[in-house]
């Protein structure tokens, strides 16, 4: 099998865009994790996280996209197997809407959402920041996309063996749509892990500020505001759990990515 090379110059181009895009992540970790007085050091860590109520934020932020993360795809899931799999009336009208969802900007309606947020009490609550994000136009396309691709074969063969709508849906199309899933789930959490603008305009206390938030907290506090081994460690509380994420599943994350993006 002949094994493909790239050019020498196309490997040292993409490897000064790779240094120039991860320059402020490097920094951000070194400054994090190195000692003043040279060597390795998780003080800055442990002080950084003794300056504001990270354990809160955390547990915040893993509710808020975890709790996103399951009602997108459950919901994208059943509405892209029922676009996928029938015809109805208003189908193409129904995709628009959900392909028009991905091209307007969330913040575009920014104001629209806040008056909604207000008007159902839910200011300052993890329910209010998750709203706007429930129903994800990405999801249904995405699983749309990945149930197109399913042979009717073998939704004639489960009906064969019995199975109803239900179940041909749970053992034929569910398990192969596991690579857009994926896909999605990497979208869904890195997304909402690090969306600051609509969760820093619905809070205004750290029972429901997810973490980046608090990050910015730490940013304005004048005690900490010259303090950089601080910042840097804050910083890093915030990205480490993406980077391990990505880290301990890059070569699949990238395969499910190539499968399920081709609408």
């Amino acid at each position: 099998m002949a094994v493909s090379r790239r050019h020498p110059l196309t490997v040292l181009a993409l490897g000064f865009v790779a240094v120039i895009w991860g320059f402020p992540t490097l920094w951000v970790l070194y400054a994090t994790f190195a000692s003043p007085r040279g060597g390795f050091t998780l003080g800055n860590l442990a002080e950084a996280f003794a300056s504001a109520p990270f354990a809160q934020y955390a547990v915040n932020t893993v509710l808020i996209v975890g709790g996103l993360l399951i009602m997108q795809t459950i919901f994208g899931a059943l509405v892209g197997f029922v676009l996928a799999r029938y015809d109805f009336p208003g189908k193409s009208l129904i995709t628009g809407l959900f392909l028009l969802q991905i091209v307007v900007p969330v913040y575009a309606i920014l104001i629209q959402e806040y008056e909604i947020v207000q008007g159902l009490h839910m200011l300052n609550t993890k329910t209010g920041i998750m709203l706007p994000y429930l129903v994800s136009g990405i999801a249904v396309l995405s699983f749309r996309q990945a149930f197109r691709a399913v042979p009717r074969e073998l939704e004639e063969a489960a009906r064969l063996d019995g199975y109803d709508t239900i179940g041909v849906f749970l053992r034929v199309y569910l398990p192969r749509a596991v690579p857009a899933a994926l896909a999605f789930a990497v979208i869904s959490v890195t997304y909402h892990w690090t969306d600051f603008l609509w969760p820093l305009i619905v809070t205004n206390t750290a029972s429901a500020r997810p973490i980046v938030v608090g990050l910015a907290m730490v940013a304005e506090a004048s005690e900490s505001g010259l303090q950089w081994n601080l910042l840097a460690a804050a910083t890093a509380i915030v990205i480490i759990p993406v980077l391990v994420v990505f880290a301990s599943g890059t070569r699949r994350i990238l395969s499910a990515f190539a499968s399920t993006f081709d609408w």
